[in-house]
């Protein structure tokens, strides 16, 4: 993590935790059996996304304001009996129940259709009074023992709104008075389904002129659900004050790809993280390849965009073990090809979250979903060394080491056209190709270069999606990354809209090289060097790895194997396994393997270590 003001959701230590859908009580004893000591408990009153309900207990809204908290009393009455006096993370299901749902002719519909509930006033009225209602019965009676709320809405609780823009009354009237206080001519209706589609370049990117808006109007549909996200948390602050933290899942830029990156409601992720309302956001590991054994996993959101921030990610460990349990129902079931294969692959992908989270300074839970996720002496003890460690050694500060840099542009994003087959390659198969490189990077938001303290460590800087360039955004190249000799990779069209003109010469200017230029050629530039990958499927983990090596990164292993490094922690996970030179940023010293404790011994900048086959060896370098 960067260096920078500490706010106080930062100062504290993260938290490890357990989550479960069903509450097993005694997988809940076994994980207390190992040093746990927080749980989280979600009293919720919906269905998930297979219709199927949320929570084994009955629910506590039963109408408009007619509450009865006897289940929530229940449930951290069964959990205490399994983990006593266990800290609480309190989830708390703002979605509409069913009798809300259907209560109006206009859309309360929160879970599928948030962009549209959230319009409506009957929705916002009764949501805000029961998350008043429930935070001040929950801070009156559990507030000792609640760290954290997280305030759950929107399809499967993660504030994604899968209205695909379409119209109601309320949210045509809001659209109109965005317009207004824009100072934008005022529209009769919302832009209609083909033209809130249409991109006229080469149906990849839209025109900034012609398909004005629908620019417009995504903007304002994701700064909605960032409204409506920022009102409530304001609400539960002034209810529990200091009390306990405030989180919710938002910000996906990383992962949403094909049919929902623009239109989900993710993408004003950077609003939310200012608020000091705020502090974290939580998110699975990806739901892509990188979650197998071998892959490197990852982050939905850009870590580096909340450590600048001072703010916290919470990593959500959902894996699908060997023994996790796939039925919601005896006839529904959710059993996924990704699932790890056998207890060697749990282990060693156990250890790979627990690394990613723990070298990130997030939080974690381990998220049981419907049971069984985590069976088995070996899983258990496993379980119980990451809780050693991570007491150890969580939320230390630490020296950020990574030499790489991915930076998205959440207002670039804007002018794609989601449906497009190459939108996966930009965000998310960047991250995943760069999980295989053998050195670490970190990812960052446009906005956050000028907070970037140290930003002379980055060797190599990748911009995945540039394709909007103001003034404003060239100043900030000018002054803070065209210097210092480091190599800047271009990927996609870069820079080939300039304020309202769209111009291929726009990207020569930018990059010193032709849109069409033959890719991976390196030009030389005043003080740095550039490259442009126009092909986003060019792009290999072997490729970027050379142009890595070539810009005097640090590569700790020449195989194509996830590595996560900060400070003097370095975890290297594998599915192949095998003996393997190490490089690291120490001449001489010691590398302790964290796990068996034991020592190997580094001289000239390198160690030997024997890796099983899978593994994940996490190492404190002194």
């Amino acid at each position: 993590m960067n260096s920078h003001k500490k706010t106080a959701s930062a100062n504290q230590l993260p938290f490890l935790a357990y989550r479960s859908f069903i509450a097993p009580l005694n997988t809940i004893e076994k994980f207390a059996d190992k040093g746990f000591d927080t749980l989280c408990v979600f009293p919720a009153h919906t269905v998930n996304s297979r219709g199927t309900p949320y929570s084994p207990y009955p629910p506590v809204w039963k109408w408009f304001d007619h509450l009865d908290f006897t289940p929530f009393d229940q449930m951290v009455h069964d959990f205490s009996q399994a983990m006593p006096d266990a800290k609480l993370i309190c989830m708390i299901d703002m979605n509409s129940p069913a009798w809300l749902e259907h209560y109006c002719m206009q859309s309360c519909d929160s879970f599928n259709n948030l962009g549209q509930a959230i319009h409506n006033p009957v929705w916002q009225k009764s949501v805000s009074s029961y998350l008043q209602q429930f935070l001040r019965y929950a801070n009156r009676k559990y507030g000792k023992r609640i760290q954290a709320y997280v305030l759950a809405c929107g399809a499967t609780d993660e504030w994604y709104d899968y209205s695909m823009g379409c119209e109601s009354h309320c949210r045509r009237e809001a659209w109109r008075r965005w317009c207004r206080k824009n100072h934008l001519p005022v529209p009769e209706d919302i832009p209609s389904i083909s033209a809130r589609d249409r991109a006229l370049h080469e149906n990849f990117l839209r025109d900034p002129v012609k398909d004005r808006a629908a620019l417009y109007y995504w903007r304002f549909c994701n700064q909605s659900i960032a409204d409506a996200i920022l009102k409530f948390a304001n609400i539960a602050r002034k209810i529990i004050r200091d009390k306990a933290q405030i989180g919710c899942f938002y910000g996906y830029i990383l992962e949403k790809s094909s049919s929902n990156l623009v239109s989900c409601g993710h993408l004003e992720y950077e609003r939310v993280l200012d608020s000091p309302d705020i502090d974290f956001l939580i998110s699975p590991g990806t739901y892509t390849s990188a979650r197998k054994i071998g892959g490197g996993s990852g982050f939905l959101i850009p870590h580096g965009t909340a450590a600048v921030r001072s703010k916290r990610l919470l990593h959500e460990c959902d894996q699908r073990t060997h023994t996790f349990n796939p039925w919601l129902t005896p006839d529904i079931t959710l059993r996924m090809k990704t699932a790890w294969p056998d207890e060697a692959s749990t282990v060693a992908g156990l250890k790979r979250e627990a690394a990613l989270g723990l070298i990130n300074r997030t939080h974690l839970w381990w998220f049981d979903m419907w049971g069984d996720f985590y069976q088995g002496e070996a899983i258990m003890n496993t379980l119980g060394q990451i809780c050693r460690i991570w007491s150890k050694h969580a939320g230390i500060p630490a020296k950020d080491v990574c030499e790489i840099a991915m930076i998205v542009d959440p207002d670039s994003t804007y002018y794609l056209n989601q449906n497009h087959p190459d939108v996966p390659e930009i965000n998310l198969g960047t991250r995943n190709k760069l999980n295989l490189i053998g050195a670490p990077f970190e990812v960052y938001s446009f906005n956050d270069i000028p907070k970037i303290e140290k930003l002379q460590q980055y060797k190599l800087v990748i911009f995945t999606s540039l394709f909007h360039l103001t003034p404003e955004k060239k100043a900030s190249l000018r002054k803070y990354v065209f210097k210092e000799g480091r190599t800047i990779l271009w990927l996609g069209p870069a820079g080939i809209m300039d304020g309202e003109t769209y111009d291929p010469e726009n990207c020569r200017k930018l990059t010193g090289h032709a849109v069409t230029e033959k890719n991976f050629v390196l030009r030389k530039m005043k003080n740095w060097n550039s490259i442009l990958v126009r092909d986003y499927d060019k792009v290999t983990p072997g490729i970027l790895k050379e142009i890595a090596e070539r810009a005097g990164v640090l590569i700790y292993t020449h195989r194509e194997w996830p590595v996560y490094a900060e400070g003097n922690l370095l975890s290297i996970h594998t599915m192949d396994g095998g003996k393997e030179e190490i490089r690291v940023p120490i001449k001489s010293g010691t590398a302790t393997e964290l796990f068996s404790e034991k020592k190997y011994p580094v001289v000239n900048g390198k160690f030997l270590y024997r890796f099983q086959k899978p593994d994940t060896a996490m190492f404190e370098l002194s």
